[in-house]
């Protein structure tokens, strides 16, 4: 035995040499690890003799490997070693689900290296029991450490629980009909449904301001035109969310409300200048600085930084968001795989430069085999400095915080029965909002209830349609021939082209109409030759009730003036 000599162990690093040394004199426990020099490269041993063998200890590069063995290490292995980078890296993503499901290999690989998060979607489960069996299985896998498990949760067009659950309308009709409690009630309760299902995280509110009309992509997700009112309806949904014990972010930073593309496809730009973007769009961000997270928006901002979008703008998220407007809590990246951080930069590009910017945590919308190179590559990046080191940890306070401040749901809150999830009086008090909530314009003739009507609708995901909720409270349809009045649905958040919008205005010139608009209403101005226009600002079942309410009552009119 050799007291005074130390193991060497050389390794090769991307064809790089390197050595380190280990302190011999005792031997190594069978099964333990030993780690050699600054690089973090380790052996562990595999039998009492000592005979070891090559792995990656904490900090260490991947592809190291060891070249040879000049002695045996008989040393037990340091009491602590430098954190595994890709471990480190897991704790910056929130990732989805993969398309074909969780097979066993994805399972040792999220086990391995758990995210800081997981984001869940209506096509990962096929009922509520399947939900809350999904949650509990992956903090298992994750076990010890906690991750957040959220969901895009803003009710109408944008929710998970649709389908299981009835779920409040768009935020635009909550707008117009709520009264004052009524959005902090159901925030509420929205909040307690998806805690009882395993979740602790909703990516909401939209604090976006509906400034352009004929947004594709935000239009009735936002709750209105006004700042005030908007900052208003948002902070309701953050009380309320967070009395229902999950946490809350605010999207899209700095406002994506004033586009004409949708960032899913394209990259969009806001030209607003940013005095007007601090007035207006910057406004209910400003006022809600107590949310728990900001999902900063995939656009460009000419007013704030002309280069990059906000998403991996440092003048923004760092400059204004934290420095400016004082934010502490987390800054998460809307999915990186949309086209407006996509198109045009590697993966790698982008999410260094998101982290660089400041965002705290990355979003994908998938975790498939290219999130697993990603995590590898950024770990070099990181191991290599090519990440900042000092930015990075940067955001260790704000995830302890967020950890702390955001308890996983207990036992008892996964043992609510499911039927105990709808109050009795909830879907009697969101048709009430709707039903104030409806903007009626115009009224119809005597004539259009001189016989069958017929409706045209797109198809819906969920519930019953519109025309049979018509023909449940006794209005006759035609199948043919020409109606007395023709229903014509309209469910789409992106413009209508000139030529569908002449088709209708023809229709309407030809026979009375009723216009019906279930998601965007920009189009009902376009056409004034209707009857009939009624602005819904969502497609819920519940909706297309209210709406066939407000038709029947209608019809019932005509009637009586015909009389």
């Amino acid at each position: 035995m050799t007291d005074s000599v130390n193991s060497v162990l050389r390794w090769e690093t991307r064809g790089r040499m390197g050595s380190g040394s280990l302190p011999c004199g005792s031997a190594v426990p069978n099964g333990q690890d030993a780690w050699a020099g600054d690089r973090g490269v380790a052996f562990r041993t595999t039998d009492a003799g000592g005979t070891a063998r090559a792995g990656v200890g904490p900090g260490g590069r991947r592809r190291a490997r060891p070249l040879g063995l000049v002695d045996r290490c008989r040393t037990p292995p340091p009491p602590s070693a430098p954190m595994d980078a890709q471990r480190g890296i897991a704790r910056r993503m929130v990732v989805g689900l993969p398309r074909e499901g969780l097979a066993p290999a994805w399972e040792k690989d999220f086990a391995a290296y758990p995210p800081a998060g997981v984001i869940l979607f209506a096509r990962d489960f096929q009922d509520l029991e399947g939900l809350r069996r999904l949650t509990a299985h992956l903090r298992d896998l994750a076990r010890p450490r906690r991750i957040f498990i959220a969901a895009d949760e803003e009710g109408g067009f944008v929710s998970q629980l649709a389908g299981h659950l009835t779920v409040p309308p768009n935020a635009a009709l909550l707008a117009r009909g709520a009264e004052p409690g009524d959005v902090e009630w159901l925030a509420r309760v929205t909040g307690e449904r998806l805690r009882a299902l395993g979740l602790d995280w909703a990516f909401a509110p939209v604090a976006d301001i509906h400034s352009e009309p004929r947004n594709p992509v935000i239009g009735p997700r936002a709750w209105g035109t006004a700042p005030d009112a908007v900052a208003g309806a948002v902070a309701a949904m953050v009380r309320g969310l967070r009395a229902g014990g999950v946490a809350t972010c605010l999207k899209h930073f700095p406002g994506h409300g004033d586009t004409v593309l949708d960032s899913h496809l394209a990259l969009p730009r806001c030209d607003a200048p940013a005095d007007r973007l601090a007035a207006r769009e910057l406004a209910p961000f400003r006022a809600n600085l107590d949310a728990d997270a900001v999902m900063t928006a995939h656009v460009v901002y000419p007013g704030l930084d002309p280069e990059r979008p906000a998403t991996f703008s440092r003048a923004i998220v760092h400059g204004l968001l934290r420095e400016r407007l004082g934010f502490a809590g987390l800054a998460i990246t809307d999915a990186l795989e949309m086209k407006g951080a996509a198109q045009g930069r590697e993966p790698l590009a982008a999410a260094r430069m998101s982290l660089e910017a400041g965002c705290d945590l990355l979003l994908y919308a998938f975790h498939d085999e290219a999130v697993r190179r990603l995590r590898l590559a950024l770990a070099d990046a990181l191991v290599d400095g090519v990440i900042d080191r000092a930015n990075f940890d940067a955001a260790r306070p704000r995830l302890a915080a967020f950890d702390h401040a955001r308890p996983e749901p207990t036992a008892e809150d996964l043992a609510r029965p499911l039927e105990s999830l709808t109050p009795p009086d909830w879907e009697p008090r969101l048709e009430r909002i709707v039903e104030r909530g409806l903007v009626t314009r115009g009224t119809l003739p005597p004539a259009a209830a001189a016989g069958p009507w017929r409706v045209q609708e797109p198809a819906f995901a969920h519930g019953p349609t519109l025309a049979s909720e018509i023909a449940a409270l006794g209005v006759p349809l035609a199948a043919g021939g020409t109606p007395a009045l023709e229903v014509v649905a309209v469910m789409s958040r992106v413009p209508l082209t000139a030529m569908e919008t002449e088709r209708l205005r023809a229709l309407a010139r030809a026979r009375p109409v009723a216009l019906i608009g279930l998601q965007s209403d920009a189009f009902l101005d376009d056409v004034p030759e209707a009857v009939l226009r009624i602005s819904a600002s969502d497609a819920t079942p519940l909706a297309r009730r209210v709406v066939a309410r407000a038709l029947a009552h209608q019809h019932r009119a005509a009637l009586a003036a015909r009389a």
